[in-house]
């Protein structure tokens, strides 16, 4: 009986997990789906949300660029750690959007649906997740280092 209460108590918590990751994953693509709203990011889309977003010109975004438009989001500091790769504190259109971009462009024709788009992030997510358990990075939704890449 108590191995049925403990796999019912760990079934619950993951698919709590996996319902806020879904959400997540959800809020960030539609805040990403410009114009049109047709279910597709094309690069142009992501480009302008960056361009938006560069409030001082310089042609990348700092953590204070990029965190202004995920104050929601409670994945916000290591996803921009995870996107940062240089690690000079600042992302660029080439590690925020192209590198994105290709990644989810699985058949290179420009546009990446909605399924691309859920299965790249979730595993970014994922993967976060993975190493915050291991004490990798530090995660706590009342910290000013949150994470998660939302636009807005």
């Amino acid at each position: 009986m108590k191995h049925l209460i403990f796999a019912i108590a760990v079934s619950f918590v993951f698919a709590q997990h996996h319902h806020d990751i879904a959400q997540i994953v959800d809020t960030a693509f539609l805040r990403l789906d410009l114009h049109p709203k047709d279910g597709l990011l094309e690069m142009n889309e992501l480009t302008t949300i960056f361009t938006q977003r560069d409030t001082d010109g310089n042609g990348k975004l700092s953590y204070v660029e990029f965190t202004a438009h995920a104050h929601d989001n409670p994945m916000r500091h290591d996803l921009f750690n995870y996107f940062d790769k240089n690690k000079d504190g600042f992302l660029t259109k080439e590690e925020m959007v192209d590198n994105n971009y290709h990644a989810m462009d699985h058949n290179g024709d420009n546009q990446v649906s909605r399924t691309d788009f859920d299965h790249y992030y979730t595993n970014i997510i994922h993967h976060l997740l993975q190493q915050q358990q291991h004490g990798q990075i530090y995660l706590s939704q009342n910290n000013e280092r949150d994470l998660l890449f939302q636009y807005h």
